[in-house]
C-alpha cells in the first residue's frame, strides 16, 4: 500500500502472493486498455519464461477467471484440458487464480502455481488469495491513480511551460505602453502565486490582491457555487459586499449559468445588477471552470467615471486561465491528501475494530469509526435474521431517537433497501423519500448514504450515515469509502460471532444447551466465596434420571436424548435466573441455587420431581413416564470453609443414599454434631 510505482506495486504483489501461499512461482495478468486481452505484466518461478505474453477471454485459467470475476483452482494443471499449449512453460501442478477487481470489473488476475497437484491445504489458499486479491487491486487503484495523477500535473506543466512561453512573446510585444507593462507584470506575479499555491484559498486570495496592487483595478472579488448560493471567497475594494448571493440573482449568476464571460461597459443600463457600493462604472465578469464545468466568477468593477473596455476582458479572461489550471492543480491535490488520508484513517480504524472480539462493543465502534470516517452526524447499524428474513437494529448513535430493536422488512427504508438490493443507496432529503421506513417518521435526517454487510452471497445486515444538513452532499468517494470500511466491518462482524459462538460452544453441552460439568464448577466456586464473604445460604442438588438406561436400551438413543433436553427444559423453566444448572455427566444434571436454604432448595427439588413425574415421553410404543431422584448439600451456618468440591462430593452421596431408598425422592446431607458423628437426614 505504500508503493506509488506501478510496476513497484505488481513485483511486490506477486512476491507476497507467492510467499503466503508457500510457493516460488506466481504471475500477474492486466488487462490492456486499447484491446480484449490480458498481458503477463509480472511473473516469478518459471512463469519468467512468459513475460509480456497475452490471453484472451476464457484462454487458460486466468482468461476464465476474466469471465466469470470468480477464484478458480486447478488441481494438476498438467492434465488440465483448458491450459494453453503454446506458452514457454506450462508443467505445473496445482494452480490458483483469483481477479483483481476495481469497482466491480474484473482489471486483472493474480495467480500462484505449485511443482506438485493439489498442495496442503488446497483450499485454504485459494482462500486467502483470493482476500490478498482484493487488497491488491486496491493497491494497484492507488498506483494507476498515482500514475494518473504524475501524467496529469505533468500536462499541467507543459502547459504552463507553453504560458510562460506566451506570456514571454506577449512582453516583448507591449513592451511599448504602461498598460502593456502592466498587464505582464500581473500576470507573472499571478503565475508565481499559482506555481506555488495549491491551498485554494491561498489562491483566490493571492489573486485577487495581485489583481487590485498590480494593475489598479479597485474593485475586485472571486466567488465560488456551492448548490443554490455563491459564496465571496476574497474581495478587495468594498466597504460592503455580498457574502452569499442566492443563484439567479445578479450578474455574477447570469455569468455562471450562461458559462460565458460579461462586459458591462454601463452597469446602470443592466437590470441584474445588484450595486453593492454607489459609484460603479462597469463590471467583467469571467466563469472559472473545473472538469469541464463551470465552478464559480473572477469579478472587477470599476468606480470613479472608469470604463472597462475589451483590454479588460481580454486580461481577465487570461487570469481566468491561469486560475482554472492551479484550481484543478489544487483539486487533484487535496483529492490525492485525502485519499491518503482516508486510507490511513482506513487502516487505524479497522485495526481497532478487528482487535475487539465483544460482538456489542464491535458493532458499536464500527458506526462511531464510521461517522468519523465519513464526518457524517448520525448513523445506525442493523444486522440479519435469516429466520425471519428481516433486519434488526442494533446500534444507533447521535439520532432522535434510540432505534435498537427496530426491525426492518427488506426493501424498507435505506438501510432495508441497501440490504434488499445489495448495493449502496444515497437518499437526498430522506423525509421527502418515498421509500422512507414508518418507523422513522420522526427522524429529523436530511440526506442519507446506507450500504450492506456482505460476507460473500451472505447478507450480514447493513449500516447507514446520515446529516440533517441538506447542503451535505455524500460523494462518490463517500460511497467507495464506505462500502471498503463495510467490507472491513463484516469481517470484523463475522469474528466477534465466531468467538462468540466458540466461546459458547465451550462452556456448555451440546445436547442440552444447559452448562457444562467445567463451566458449572469454575461458576459454583465463585458463588460459594460470594455465600462466604455475605454468610448467606445455598445449596448444591445432583439429579439422576431413575433408570435412564432402560430407556435407551428399549426405544432408542433419539428417545434417550429427547429425555434428556426435555428434562433440561423443565429445569430451566422452574429455576430463577441466578440458578446455576448444567449437565453433570450421563442422565446427571448438577444445580446450584445461591441465597436458598435447606427449606427453599426442597420446595424446588420437589416441585421439579412432581413435574418429571407426570411428564409424557412419546416412544414408538406409546408413551412412558419416567421419575427422578435427587441428593442436595446445604452450606449454611457456621459457613465453615467448606469447598465446592465437598458440597458436591456430599451432594452425590446424599443421591446414592436416594437411589438405595428406593429412587424418586430427594435425599438430604447434613452435618450435625451428635457425640463428634457426621450423620445424613433424609426428606422426601
Amino acid at each position: 500500500m505504500n508503493r506509488l510505482d506501478l510496476n513497484d506495486v505488481l513485483g511486490a504483489i506477486v512476491e507476497h502472493a507467492a510467499r503466503l501461499a508457500g510457493t516460488e512461482h506466481g504471475y500477474i495478468h492486466l488487462r490492456l486498455a486499447d484491446a480484449e486481452l490480458m498481458e503477463m505484466k509480472v511473473g516469478i518461478g518459471r512463469f519468467a519464461l512468459n513475460l509480456g505474453s497475452v490471453i484472451a477471454p476464457g484462454e487458460g485459467i486466468s482468461g476464465r477467471v476474466w469471465q466469470s470475476g470468480e477464484p478458480m483452482m486447478v488441481e494438476d494443471y498438467r492434465s488440465w484440458e483448458g491450459r494453453i499449449e503454446r506458452l514457454e512453460m506450462i508443467d505445473f501442478g496445482a494452480v490458483i487464480a483469483a481477479p483483481l477487481k476495481s469497482r466491480g470489473d474484473v482489471i486483472g488476475v493474480l495467480g500462484v502455481a505449485y511443482d506438485a497437484a493439489n498442495p496442503f491445504d488446497f483450499r485454504t489458499i485459494a482462500a486467502l488469495l483470493a482476500r490478498f486479491a482484493d487488497l491488491a487491486a486496491i493497491a494497484i487503484d492507488n498506483a494507476q491513480l498515482y500514475t494518473t495523477a504524475q501524467r496529469e500535473l505533468a500536462e499541467r506543466q507543459r502547459i504552463e511551460a507553453e504560458l510562460r512561453a506566451s506570456a514571454q512573446h506577449l512582453h516583448d510585444l507591449y513592451m511599448v505602453t504602461k498598460r502593456q507593462a502592466q498587464e505582464l507584470r500581473l500576470l507573472g506575479q499571478v503565475r508565481s502565486v499559482l506555481a506555488r499555491a495549491i491551498d485554494l484559498s491561498v489562491i483566490f486570495y493571492s489573486v485577487v490582491e495581485a489583481i487590485a496592487r498590480t494593475f489598479g483595478y479597485t474593485q475586485v472579488c472571486i466567488y465560488l457555487r456551492e448548490h443554490d448560493e455563491l459564496v465571496l471567497q476574497h474581495q478587495v475594494g468594498y466597504s460592503f459586499i455580498w457574502e452569499r448571493i442566492p443563484l439567479g440573482k445578479g450578474i455574477i449568476s447570469r455569468t455562471i449559468l450562461s458559462e460565458r464571460p460579461a462586459l458591462i461597459a454601463d452597469v446602470s443600463a443592466d437590470s441584474d445588477f445588484l450595486g453593492a457600493i454607489e459609484g460603479v462604472v462597469s463590471e467583467i465578469c469571467v466563469p472559472l471552470w473545473e472538469d469541464d464545468r463551470v465552478i464559480g466568477a473572477l469579478n472587477v468593477e470599476s468606480v470613479n467615471g472608469v470604463v472597462l473596455t475589451e483590454d479588460d476582458l481580454r486580461l481577465m479572461t487570461e487570469l481566468a486561465e491561469h486560475i482554472n489550471v492551479a484550481i484543478e492543480r489544487a483539486r487533484l491535490y487535496e483529492r490525492l491528501w485525502q485519499r491518503v488520508q482516508q486510507l490511513d484513517a482506513l487502516y487505524s480504524i479497522m485495526g481497532d475494530i478487528t482487535g475487539n472480539l465483544n460482538l456489542d462493543n464491535v458493532l458499536q465502534a464500527i458506526v462511531t469509526r464510521m461517522l468519523t470516517l465519513i464526518r457524517a452526524a448520525h448513523g445506525a447499524l442493523a444486522l440479519y435474521d435469516a429466520q425471519q428474513n428481516h433486519l434488526v437494529v442494533h446500534v444507533s448513535v447521535n439520532m432522535d431517537y434510540d432505534y435498537a430493536g427496530v426491525r426492518l422488512a427488506l426493501g424498507e427504508g435505506a438501510m432495508g433497501k441497501a440490504a434488499l438490493t445489495r448495493q449502496p443507496v444515497v437518499v437526498r432529503d430522506y423525509r421527502a423519500w418515498s421509500e422512507r421506513s414508518l418507523q422513522c417518521e420522526a427522524e429529523s435526517t436530511a440526506n442519507v448514504v446506507a450500504v450492506p454487510l456482505l460476507a460473500g452471497d451472505e447478507l450480514v445486515g447493513a449500516m447507514s450515515a446520515g446529516d440533517s444538513n441538506l447542503k451535505r452532499i455524500f460523494t462518490a468517494d463517500d460511497i467507495r469509502l464506505l462500502s471498503m470500511f463495510a467490507q472491513q466491518a463484516t469481517i470484523a462482524i463475522k469474528n466477534a460471532r465466531l468467538f462468540e459462538e466458540v466461546q459458547y460452544l465451550a462452556i456448555t453441552d451440546p445436547l442440552t444447551g444447559l452448562y457444562n460439568r467445567r463451566y458449572f464448577l469454575n461458576a459454583a466456586r465463585r458463588e460459594l466465596e460470594r455465600a462466604r464473604r455475605h454468610r448467606s445460604p445455598l445449596v448444591v442438588i445432583i439429579a439422576d434420571l431413575d433408570d435412564f438406561k432402560r430407556i435407551n436400551d428399549t426405544f432408542g438413543h433419539p428417545v434417550g436424548d429427547r429425555t434428556l433436553r426435555m428434562f433440561s427444559g423443565l429445569l430451566r423453566r422452574e429455576l430463577r435466573s441466578i440458578d446455576l444448572v448444567a449437565r453433570y455427566g450421563g442422565e446427571e444434571f448438577i444445580l446450584l441455587l445461591p441465597e436458598t436454604d435447606k427449606n427453599g432448595g426442597a420446595q424446588v427439588v420437589e416441585r421439579v420431581r412432581l413435574l418429571w413425574s407426570q411428564a409424557t415421553i412419546a416412544t414408538g410404543q406409546g408413551v412412558v413416564r419416567m421419575t427422578a431422584s435427587f441428593g442436595m448439600a446445604v452450606y449454611a451456618e457456621p459457613f465453615d470453609g467448606v469447598s465446592i468440591d465437598t458440597l458436591v462430593a456430599r451432594a452425590d452421596d446424599a443421591l446414592l443414599r436416594a437411589k438405595q431408598a428406593g429412587k424418586n425422592r430427594l435425599e438430604i446431607w447434613e452435618l450435625q454434631v451428635e457425640g463428634g458423628t457426621s450423620l445424613i437426614s433424609h426428606a422426601v
